[in-house]
């Protein structure tokens, strides 16, 4: 039995049903997709960390914000059917390479590929500025070479905006803040809460437990959270006690979910080692389980969507069958 199925037995619909059939649901106030749910390992069904939160209803850009990009961001953009020339409001938590191994495909292939016309507008911790310079530097042949009368140099553009704690983004009602987080050596490193409608999605990024991530996941709707776990052998290691204390442990996980209490929680950035598989992600379940929390918890696979408003629906990958190619400009979504 997949993970996901446990939504239903805690409580969290699975479709959103009209009261009159006739009648199609109010979209939701916010719509999460969940495009990469891993960490740096090499697992056969979970890319980089990548997370995009959709506001239904808003034009873009502001109806579309990428937090992180991780590996095969781009590809998996494309498998929701969101054409990635769309995605230009960007939200880093920190620098490290698993967050940002993404960003110079996204940056790029939809610029010359799919005829994006406006720049890329980046939010990131202090450095990122840098990054994007030496990103510029180590692309500078395309940056050249590929400018022509079909590829405007505003595609090629990228704003960036290092961020400090507090509100950071306000578009169209959807208001971004961010939030200091505890990374260790990913430092200086954030977190984020969106808020639109009266609805809240707060992100952990890659953080351990702190008194500032309890307070920004207090009451949200939806806590999209990083977790880790280890194999017995591979806990005892010296090498691996500094990697388990800059992310959340299971039991950290719980202490979390008693205090801020959120209405779903979802496992992504799920990191694992020795720990293969649905039995693992069972291992960290019960783990979390165990400390006593009791608040609806899902662990995330890639793709799937969580939509936000009265209720909260737990929705499965979109399937890939009669996927198009993108492969133009003139690309049909």
């Amino acid at each position: 039995m997949k993970i996901t199925s446990f939504a239903t037995i805690l409580g969290i619909a699975c479709t959103q049903v009209p009261a009159n059939a006739n009648e199609a649901p109010p979209p939701p106030a916010l719509r999460v997709h969940l495009l990469g749910t891993g960490g740096p390992e090499l697992v056969p069904d979970r890319a980089g960390y990548t997370t995009l939160v959709e506001a239904p209803g808003l034009s873009d850009p502001a109806g579309l914000l990428l937090f992180d990009v991780g590996r095969g961001a781009l590809q998996r953009l494309y498998e929701q059917r969101i054409n990635p020339r769309r995605v230009t409001s960007i939200f880093l938590t920190h620098l490290h390479s698993d967050h940002i191994a993404g960003l110079a495909d996204l940056w790029m292939t939809p610029w010359f590929l799919l005829g994006r016309t406006a720049p890329l507008e980046v939010w990131g911790p202090p450095g990122t500025s840098a990054m994007v310079a030496g990103m510029r530097v180590m692309y500078a042949h395309d940056v050249k070479g590929r400018q022509n009368p079909f590829n405007a140099a505003e595609g090629i553009a990228i704003n960036v905006h290092e961020v400090t704690p507090g509100t950071i983004s306000e578009q169209g009602g959807v208001r971004v803040l961010a939030f200091t987080v505890e990374h260790g050596d990913g430092d200086p490193a954030f977190g984020y809460r969106i808020e639109r409608m009266g609805r809240a999605v707060t992100l952990s990024g890659d953080a351990t437990m702190s008194e500032g991530l309890i307070a920004n996941a207090r009451g949200t709707d939806l806590l999209v959270q990083n977790v880790i776990a280890f194999s017995p052998r591979l806990s005892a290691t010296p090498e691996m006690q500094g990697v388990l204390a800059k992310l959340t442990t299971p039991e950290q996980a719980g202490r979390l979910i008693s205090e801020a209490t959120p209405r779903l929680t979802v496992f992504s950035h799920i990191v694992k080692k020795e720990l293969p598989g649905e039995a693992g992600d069972k291992v960290i379940l019960d783990r979390v389980r165990a400390t006593g929390a009791r608040f609806p918890i899902v662990m995330a696979h890639d793709r799937e969507i969580v939509e936000i408003g009265k209720k909260i629906s737990v929705l499965p990958a979109p399937s890939l069958s009669g996927l198009p190619e993108l492969d133009s400009k003139s690309a049909p979504f």
